[in-house]
C-alpha cells in the first residue's frame, strides 16, 4: 500500500486542507500557514482569538487574502519590526526554515513575547506547497530571564517559573519537528484515502484493498491523535504529581518525540532498557523535562563534530543499592573535562552563545526534589554520559 505521493496527489492535498486545519486547531500553540509567495492564507483558532479576528474572518477558514508580510507586521512591537521583516524575506528568499522571536499584539492591545519558527513544506518533486509555522508563547521565559537579572534574592521563585519557561524553550527547538510529526499522519492518511478511491472505481470494485487503507486511515488518524497527546503533556504546565511513573515508556515518549531531531541531525539511538523495571514515584511530566533536556544537549553537543559517528546511548536499570532506577544519556560529542565535571550544574554556566546555562541546574533540582541525584562522567575515547538516580515506589 505505501506509495510515494504523485505532483496529483500533491494538488489534491493543497486543495481539501481540511485535515490539516482541524489538527493545527487543536494543538496547544500558536499555528498558521503561509502561500510559498509569504502571503498568510490560515491561522488556527487559538491564533485568531489571540489577535481578535472576527469570527467571519477569512484567515479561520484558509482562504487566501493575498496580504504580504506589511499587512501584518502592525500586530508586531514597534521595536520588533525590522529583526522580523528580515527573517521572514530570508526564509521567503532561500526557502528554508526560520525562526524568530517578537512581542505579537493582543486584542485588548497588550503584547507577548513569542518565539516563531516558520518551516517549508514541499511535495516529493521538491516544490514549496506552503509554510507552516508555530508561535509558541515565552512571555513568562522574559519575564523570568528579567527577574533573575534585576534580583538574585528571588533566585529560586523565578526558577520555578522558568522551570515551565525551559520546557517551552526547548519545545522551541523542535517546532520543526512537531509540523513534520503531525503532517507525516496526515499526508499518510490522504494518500490511502486516494488509493481507496481508485479500488472503488475499478470494476469490479477491490473491496478488499479499500478495507485495507481504511484501516491504515484509522491508523493514521490515531498516530496523529498520539503526536498531539505528547505534545500537549510536555508544554502544558501543572503542578507537581507524585504518582507511579513507569520511566522506561516515560522516555519512550520522549525519544519519539525527538526522532525527527535525531534524523536531521544524524543521530543514532541505542537503548537498553532492563527487564521488571520496578515504578518510580513523581511527576511524570518534570521527569520527561529532564530527559528531553538530556537528549536535546546531548543532539547540540554532537552537532559540532565532523566526522565520526554520531550515536546516543539511553539505558535505564534498577539499582537495588539505592531502591530505585538509574537512566543514563550517552553521547559521542567532545566530552567533558574530569575537572569541569560539576560545572555544567552551576547556574549561568553554557558553552552554547544562546544558552541562558539553566537547563541542567533545574534538571538537577527537579531530580533532588524527587529524591534522587543527577551527575555527568566523562567518557572514552570520547562523550560523555548523564545519569540520574530516581527512588521507586
Amino acid at each position: 500500500m505505501k506509495r510515494s505521493i504523485s505532483n496529483d496527489d500533491n494538488r489534491r492535498q493543497k486543495a481539501n486542507p481540511a485535515q490539516l486545519q482541524a489538527t493545527l486547531n487543536v494543538i496547544p500553540a500558536y499555528t498558521w500557514y503561509a502561500a510559498p509567495s509569504g502571503g498568510l492564507t490560515f491561522v488556527n483558532k487559538r491564533t485568531a482569538d489571540y489577535v481578535g479576528l472576527p469570527e467571519d474572518h477569512p484567515l479561520r477558514f484558509g482562504i487566501d487574502i493575498g496580504a504580504q508580510w506589511d499587512a501584518h507586521i502592525a500586530l508586531l512591537h514597534p521595536d520588533d519590526h525590522e529583526e522580523s521583516r528580515k527573517v521572514w524575506s530570508t526564509c521567503l528568499r532561500t526557502g528554508e526554515a526560520g525562526e524568530v522571536s517578537f512581542r505579537v499584539r493582543d486584542a485588548q492591545g497588550g503584547y507577548r513575547w513569542f518565539l516563531s519558527r516558520a518551516e517549508p513544506l514541499r511535495a516529493s518533486d521538491g516544490t514549496l506547497l506552503q509554510w507552516v509555522g508555530v508561535n509558541l508563547d515565552i512571555e513568562e521565559l522574559k519575564r523570568a530571564e528579567q527577574a533573575l537579572r534585576e534580583n538574585e534574592r528571588r533566585y529560586r521563585e523565578a526558577q520555578l517559573e522558568l522551570a515551565h519557561a525551559n520546557r517551552v524553550a526547548a519545545m522551541g527547538q523542535l517546532t520543526a519537528s512537531i509540523a513534520h510529526e503531525v503532517n507525516q499522519p496526515i499526508t499518510a492518511a490522504v494518500t490511502y484515502a486516494l488509493a481507496a478511491r481508485r479500488f472503488l472505481s475499478a470494476e469490479p470494485p477491490n473491496f478488499r484493498e479499500v478495507d485495507d487503507a481504511l484501516s491504515l486511515i484509522v491508523k493514521e488518524g490515531n498516530r496523529a491523535g498520539e503526536v498531539i497527546e505528547r505534545i500537549r503533556a510536555l508544554i502544558k504546565k501543572v503542578p507537581a504529581r507524585k504518582d507511579a511513573v513507569a520511566i522506561d515508556d516515560a522516555m519512550l515518549e520522549v525519544i519519539a518525540l525527538t526522532r525527527t531531531e535525531l534524523v536531521n541531525n544524524s543521530v543514532s539511538v541505542q537503548t537498553q532498557f532492563a527487564e521488571g523495571l520496578p515504578r518510580v514515584q513523581g511527576d511524570r511530566v518534570q521527569l520527561q523535562q529532564v530527559m528531553l533536556n538530556l537528549i536535546v544537549n546531548a543532539i547540540q553537543a554532537m552537532s559540532g563534530i565532523g566526522e565520526g559517528a554520531r550515536e546516543l546511548q539511553i539505558s535505564i536499570d534498577a539499582v537495588p543499592s539505592e531502591g530505585g532506577v538509574r537512566v543514563g544519556v550517552r553521547d559521542t560529542g567532545p566530552g567533558l573535562s574530569p575537572e569541569s565535571l560539576s560545572r555544567p550544574f552551576e547556574p549561568f554556566y553554557t558553552t552554547k552563545p544562546e544558552g541562558m546555562g539553566m537547563g541542567l541546574s533545574i534538571c538537577r533540582s527537579i531530580i533532588e526534589a524527587h529524591g534522587g541525584r543527577l551527575w555527568a562522567i566523562p567518557c572514552e575515547p570520547q562523550g560523555a554520559l548523564f545519569q540520574f538516580t530516581i527512588p521507586a515506589t
